[in-house]
């Protein structure tokens, strides 16, 4: 029972400390976001980690891909899984987004962890992805970001448009909220 009260407070902790500037108080509302999640503050921001990996897409394995490749738009980094329950949930929200983000301004990369290529290719072709992920099996790079595992995805990670870490949302999120993270950072960029 104590090890449960403590993983739950852990879990607490680490959604407030990783839902975008220091302090809900200090947050001016984002339109169609939950309340208290907000970009990081662009004098808070650090360099996203990057790191070249094979990209995946629905026709399956594709040329190698990085952040680094969609620097100078605003890139919203999904972690997910085919065997993930709330990530095949949230899917149909985030083909939503793409569809609606403005090209060249804003993009979503995926970042497929702990799956093997014939479940991701088939999550990818189920629910007809139009946007690209970084194939990541064994979360080398998904650890880089603070936080992010199979245990704890769907995460969401907003990247500016220099690279830098603008936000973080921890768990299922909607069309509205991921593109007023997205607008939200490219205004205050």
């Amino acid at each position: 029972m104590k090890v449960a009260r403590l993983t739950l407070l852990g879990a607490v902790l680490l959604l407030l400390g990783c839902s975008g500037s220091s302090s809900a108080a200090d947050c001016d509302p984002v339109a169609g976001v939950r309340s208290g999640v907000c970009p990081v503050p662009v004098e808070e921001r650090v360099a996203a980690p990057t790191m070249v990996l094979p990209g995946i897409d629905a026709d399956g394995p594709r040329e190698e891909l990085s952040l680094e490749d969609f620097r100078g738009q605003v890139v919203v980094l999904n972690f997910w899984a085919s065997w993930c329950g709330p990530c095949r949930a949230e899917q149909p929200d985030l083909n939503e987004a793409f569809d609606v983000l403005p090209g060249g301004e804003a993009t979503l990369l995926g970042v497929n962890i702990e799956d093997s290529e014939t479940n991701a290719v088939a999550h990818l072709r189920e629910f007809d992805v139009g946007y690209p992920s970084l194939y990541d099996p064994a979360n080398d790079y998904a650890s880089e970001f603070r936080g992010i595992g199979p245990r704890t995805i769907p995460s969401t990670v907003f990247i500016d448009e220099e690279g830098r870490v603008a936000g973080r949302i921890f768990g299922v999120l909607g069309t509205s909220e991921i593109i007023g993270m997205a607008d939200a950072i490219a205004v205050g960029s």
